[in-house]
């Protein structure tokens, strides 16, 4: 079984750190925290891959994870 995670990342919310709004507030910033449920239920990430940018004083992008689970 497969299941494919996309991941949003900017580098804002690294410098605010966990002060963040909106619904996904309690798990943004930090990619680990994403896929920690997944990993704790036996997923394991069989590829990553990343696709960004940036702008002005702006870095932001998205990760792709594909996990697998037997």
């Amino acid at each position: 079984m497969q299941k494919l995670v996309t991941i949003y990342l900017e580098n804002f919310a690294y410098a605010r750190g966990k002060m963040l709004t909106g619904s996904l507030a309690d798990k943004h910033g930090l990619v680990e925290e994403h896929l920690q449920s997944y990993l704790g239920e036996g997923w394991r990430i069989a590829m990553l891959t990343s696709l960004g940018g940036g702008g002005d004083s702006a870095a932001h992008g998205w990760l792709a994870v594909v996990l697998e689970k037997p």
